[in-house]
């Protein structure tokens, strides 16, 4: 159990570790990501104006050209396209002019391209859209050179209409290749600075949680421990921070259980041997009472009416006083735990049959005749006779006592490792509330008829502790008008565990 608390209380730091870790994570991703499109951005938008400005240029300068001898307008358009050294590769630019009609005029070729740069970077998406706008457009690609070397980067295009000579689309390509080598410095950054960050706050939230987690840890093995019966153990106390307030608290609240356990120990243990005490010391008066009783008792016809009615209840009253005896000393060898069965292989049909026919009597007074419903005529278990015949008297005298003059059924059913005995009654019924507390001693479902038929209030209790001497159980069902259903379940073999209930309590509608 400790271990198992130990593993689980690691496997939250871990928990706990690996939540800060995707955190650190995602934040850095975000971060990362921002920072990149912002860059991309700002290239963007100072390619797009300075493209805007190289491209009026042009359209000034080949305008001026037209002015001018038909020789010059071939040098006018070199001078634009070859207007920098610097190429895209080298965070320069790149400029493309192409005849709109795709025509040589003037000895100026259809398409013109700047350094090694290929015209085919100028995808069909870009010309279609600067064919069919009068504006500038643009669109990001790959940058393409006769090299076979390539980078990404953007490309922007306007149409531009040059007197004389016809309209031509120029279009001017950067390179991303300085961004994203700051973006990748910037990444390398990040990384760095996050892994330290992660190791921080792992280090911080192991150190934090430990120290949290060491005192409820210890707390929780002292519980256990407290659970298993060591009431002394305590948890060390440092400090006056709020753990130590829970360890001062904790320990005060261990020390009260404690005593309080000790205190409810002692006084079940004076309760247990009182009620012993007394049953054994009320047997030898109450035997010299009995011989003075059966004496009036067998005598009364000799006497007054009044007399001889008072010795009849006398001798009634001294029989049930006898049983509440026997029940007590009975409940005293259950709370001592020296109760034993004196086993033996007994017949439950038989043991069923005597104890119906026994409590006949009662049955035919009550109006409450007894059913016994078995396909076996013998069905032998271990067990000790005595035992069970009083778990069938105390069932059976409940059933009658309860039936409310309409029939009831006994029903036994076997298999080959366990055996169960039902008894079904059609009377007042029992509530929820009263199932959860009918095996309760000194408890009566209805006080009022308990005091009319007598009854000590402890057959149900000792018929349970008789069951699970044997490895049984009782079940109960009850509604209240509908009736109730006892059900007794015992295994064949002494020293076994039941496996099956042959008989479900909550019988068939």
């Amino acid at each position: 159990m400790l271990r198992k608390s130990r593993i689980c209380n690691h496997d939250g730091i871990r928990t706990y570790q690996r939540l800060s870790s995707n955190r650190c994570y995602l934040l850095g991703s975000n971060l990362e990501s921002r920072i990149e499109n912002g860059i991309i951005d700002e290239k963007i938008n100072s390619s797009i104006s300075e493209a805007n400005s190289l491209i009026q240029f042009a359209t000034y300068k080949l305008t001026i050209g037209t002015l001018t001898a038909q020789a010059e307008l071939p040098k006018y358009v070199d001078e634009i396209v070859n207007s920098t050294d610097v190429g895209a590769q080298e965070s320069g630019r790149e400029i493309v002019l192409i005849n709109y009609e795709g025509k040589v005029v003037q000895g100026i070729p259809s398409v013109i391209a700047s350094n090694s740069f290929m015209s085919t970077s100028v995808v069909a998406d870009l010309r279609n859209l600067v064919r069919g706008s009068v504006r500038t457009e643009w669109k990001r690609g790959v940058l393409q050179y006769l090299d076979g070397t390539s980078t990404e980067g953007i490309l922007i295009g306007r149409r531009i209409a040059v007197p004389k000579i016809g309209t031509y689309e120029l279009y001017v390509a950067y390179s991303f290749k300085s961004q994203f080598a700051t973006i990748d410095l910037i990444r390398s950054a990040i990384v760095v600075t996050g892994a330290i960050m992660v190791i921080l706050i792992l280090l911080m939230s192991l150190i934090v949680l430990r120290r949290v987690i060491k005192p409820v840890q210890a707390a929780a093995e002292i519980a256990e421990r407290l659970t298993s019966g060591e009431l002394n153990k305590r948890m060390e106390v440092k400090g006056e921070d709020e753990i130590a307030r829970l360890g001062t608290a904790f320990n005060e609240m261990a020390t009260t259980l404690s005593n309080q356990i000790a205190r409810l120990e002692n006084l079940s243990r004076i309760q247990q041997r009182f009620v012993s005490d007394v049953s054994h010391e009320l047997r030898t008066p109450l035997t010299t009472i009995r011989m003075a009783a059966d004496v009036l008792h067998s005598s009364r016809s000799e006497f007054d009416p009044a007399v001889a009615r008072s010795a009849e209840l006398l001798t009634a009253q001294i029989e049930r006083f006898e049983a509440l005896l026997s029940d007590l000393l009975e409940v005293s060898r259950f709370d001592a735990k020296v109760a034993t069965a004196n086993l033996a292989k007994v017949d439950i049909v038989a043991i069923t049959r005597r104890c119906i026919e026994d409590l006949s009597h009662l049955a035919v007074e009550r109006n409450s005749p007894i059913r016994l419903i078995t396909s076996e005529d013998q069905v032998v278990i271990d067990g000790d006779q005595l035992r069970l015949e009083r778990i069938l008297r105390n069932l059976l005298t409940n059933a009658i006592d309860h039936g409310e003059g309409k029939a009831i059924e006994v029903k036994i059913l076997s298999n080959d490792s366990d055996i169960s005995i039902g008894v079904r009654d059609y009377g007042i019924g029992l509530s929820q509330q009263q199932i959860a507390r009918v095996f309760d001693r000194f408890w009566r479902a209805d006080p009022s008829r308990s005091r009319i038929r007598g009854g000590t209030g402890l057959g149900l209790s000792i018929a349970q502790e008789d069951a699970a001497l044997h490895g049984g159980k009782i079940e109960v069902w009850g509604e209240v008008g509908v009736g109730s259903h006892f059900v007794l379940t015992l295994p064949r073999n002494y020293g076994g565990s039941i496996t099956s209930t042959p008989i479900p309590a909550l019988p068939p509608r």
